[in-house]
């Protein structure tokens, strides 16, 4: 693993941590104990295929930079895609608490009166903790990377219901296969767990406390919150909600999600193997290694090199470069919104160089 991976290379902040529920405070790059001009740099850093729209920095809480091209502002309300796969994880995780939702071993059958709960059909062998792993074994084909060809069943405008008529391909839990289908099984198990849709259930136990009551979320032809998608926020929004994953799911002493939740999803428990868990993309040196051009099956590949960022990052990614990045070891969430060239590539390789170069920034 390179230096940045296991050692903490980047100071704490000396700003006390600040949450920004009604109002934002803006500080120095100096005050934050980061350098102004290379900061100024990642806020600029656009590389070929890339068109950024907005995206700011935040330590401790406070913004220390931002940047917005017109017509875009900081009050502008960009679609996030599958960014929003982050906010139903945290979902489950209040619903556990809350003792909604048994625990992540339960099996989705019951939510599903369609599918019946038949221990002879693998499908009823699929819990929530499967559709969190992208392991439901179910018949899907995705891939977002270039050249990549055949059909991308997350083009569909029915994703839930394409993902329910689907047969098991795999048994559930012994296969990674990139499914934006698999989360999308989680709106009835919210839905019929809290008794409203996840977006209402979401406005009361997540997006309210944290000042968050202003963002949409998308809902199907049926009336069904998308987990899988949907979520429009302004960039310093979307930030919100990494800060309050930066800050173990404490929101100015309020414990919104539970930290233990946060620790069990965003961590890696094999920094060796592990890329994507519990809806989030973790252990960034794996996650944004490169990778062997010889491997066909995406979070199946193993890395040809490591990149030199902390193991303890993770972030929430959407098609077209959109990103919330939780930077603990230095404090720092970076969100990020643009309309990137297809191509998986791009964005994953925007990604690992913006968090370096705001790493760098750190003195």
């Amino acid at each position: 693993m390179p230096p940045r991976a296991y050692a903490r290379q980047d100071p704490p902040s000396t700003l006390a941590p600040y949450f920004p529920t009604t109002t934002f405070k803006t500080v120095t790059p100096a005050e934050a104990g980061m350098d102004a001009t290379k900061l100024g740099a990642a806020l600029q850093f656009a590389p070929g295929h890339t068109r950024t729209q907005g995206v700011a920095v935040f330590r401790n809480g406070h913004i220390v930079g931002e940047r917005y091209v017109a017509p875009f502002t900081q009050e502008t309300r960009h679609e996030s895609y599958s960014v929003a796969k982050g906010f139903s994880s945290a979902l489950v995780g209040i619903a556990i608490r809350d003792k909604l939702i048994p625990g992540v071993d339960t099996p989705i059958c019951g939510y599903y009166p369609e599918w019946g709960c038949d221990p002879q059909n693998a499908r009823s062998r699929i819990t929530i903790e499967h559709a969190m792993n992208v392991e439901t074994g179910l018949r899907w084909t995705e891939d977002w990377r270039l050249g990549a060809s055949g059909p991308n069943d997350a083009m569909s405008l029915t994703i839930l219901d394409t993902a329910l008529s689907r047969p098991v391909v795999d048994e559930p839990g012994t296969k990674k296969r990139y499914s934006t289908g698999d989360p999308a099984l989680l709106t009835g198990v919210l839905q019929k767990a809290a008794g409203k849709t996840a977006f209402e259930y979401a406005k009361t136990v997540l997006l309210g406390p944290i000042g968050l009551s202003g963002v949409s979320w998308s809902s199907d032809s049926k009336g069904r919150t998308t987990t899988h998608m949907g979520i429009s926020a302004t960039v310093r929004e979307f930030a919100k909600f990494g800060i309050l994953y930066l800050n173990r799911g404490n929101w100015d002493g309020k414990q919104v999600v539970p930290a233990e939740w946060v620790d069990f999803t965003a961590q890696a428990t094999d920094p060796c193997k592990e890329q994507y868990r519990y809806l989030w993309h973790v252990n960034p040196p794996l996650r944004l290694g490169e990778a062997d051009p010889g491997c066909t099956g995406f979070l199946q590949c193993d890395p040809t090199a490591f990149a030199d960022l902390p193991v303890s990052g993770y972030f929430a990614l959407g098609v077209y470069g959109q990103m919330i990045a939780v930077l603990p070891s230095a404090g720092i969430v970076v969100a990020r919104v643009g309309q990137d060239e297809a191509g998986s590539e791009y964005w994953d390789g925007y990604v690992k160089d913006l968090i370096r170069l705001v790493l760098d920034a750190v003195n």
